[in-house]
């Protein structure tokens, strides 16, 4: 009998407090468990030393959610030779400020809450921090890296990615992948590691001056588009126009990323509200909500329309979603 084929896709779970406390420190100075070598900063960081991590590996690039107590990271170019791990990594720092240094740089820079950094493995770093932080990195290999920007990413080492454009996609993509993936299933958790890989690569384009409307951009543009719909989907002012403005290209360039997917911009919108309007609907921490504020909250300016249009998407009406009546179809 054949071999079961191993899922080229995994997921992990890792505290250092399940470890001796021995081993804490130690197990993760050992090449290949961090990109960078794990150092706290005196005794009493050692006696502290905690590490806890969710790690989301696919082919194409791996997102670790990451928490340490205070120490230093380094990079240093025997570590490069000796572990040969050649990636570039996109990493959105929360909770406070932590100090880097790059290869070649005398001067550190402190990188803020908010922002995403972007390192080159195949080049020396360092990075400090003094409390307990956390951080959000996307880790994507050479090939993947080479295939979205060429040998421009030997240049990016060191990078602060725009606040503005498409950037804030990414951050928010980011975020909902670390709050969401230790309850996905297998499969949605590699449409959603694939999903971020995807925009992450277009925003590196454009962070290079890459004409956004490329075809090569087409996927990331379209995750782009669908992370900012979501998080307006209350704002009565969403429309085409704002959505291509946010991301920076056409009007006519957002409509043919839809139709490429076989939707309207406008059927993609009233999808989402509607399936929003079902969720808090059917949530108990809503019940006292009326039906025509949560109509009005989901983008719905007319309760009346609100009702018509959900019953003729969902078999079912609102008030009746409310009174726990199953759905006859999604």
């Amino acid at each position: 009998m054949a071999a079961p084929v191993r899922s080229p896709y995994s997921y992990e779970e890792i505290d250092t407090d399940a470890l001796p406390p021995s081993q804490r420190v130690v197990l993760w100075q050992e090449p290949g468990r961090l990109p960078m070598q794990a150092d706290p900063t005196d005794a009493e960081a050692r006696r502290r030393f905690r590490i806890q991590l969710r790690r989301l590996s696919g082919p194409a690039g791996r997102f670790v959610d990451l928490t340490a107590t205070p120490m230093k990271l380094s990079r240093t170019k025997s570590h490069c030779h000796r572990d040969g791990m050649d990636m570039v990594s996109l990493t959105l720092m929360l909770d406070h400020g932590i100090e880097h240094q790059f290869e070649a740089c005398e001067s550190s820079i402190v990188v803020q809450p908010g922002q995403i950094l972007v390192k080159d493995f195949a080049k020396t770093a360092a990075a400090w921090w003094p409390t307990f932080h956390r951080g959000l990195n996307l880790h994507l290999p050479r090939p993947t890296i080479d295939a979205a920007i060429g040998n421009r990413s030997w240049h990016v080492h060191g990078t602060i990615l725009s606040p503005t454009g498409l950037s804030p996609m990414l951050k928010a993509q980011m975020q909902v992948l670390a709050e969401i993936m230790a309850r996905l299933s297998a499969t949605a958790r590699v449409a959603a590691l694939e999903a971020t890989v995807t925009l992450a690569t277009t925003v590196l384009r454009a962070e290079l001056g890459s004409r956004l409307e490329d075809e090569e951009n087409g996927p990331g543009l379209f995750a782009a588009a669908r992370i900012f719909i979501n998080q307006h989907l209350c704002s009565h002012d969403l429309n085409p126009d704002l959505i291509a403005r946010q991301l920076g290209c056409s009007r006519a360039h957002l409509y043919r990323l839809f139709a490429a997917h076989g939707v309207t911009v406008g059927d993609y919108v009233r999808e989402a509200r509607l399936r929003h309007a079902h969720t808090l609907l059917a949530s108990d921490t809503h019940k006292s909500e009326r039906i025509g504020d949560i109509a009005f909250r989901c983008g719905f300016d007319d309760p009346v329309h609100f009702t018509r249009l959900f019953r003729y998407r969902f078999g079912i009406t609102p008030r009746e979603v409310r009174g726990g009546k199953d759905l006859p179809f999604c």
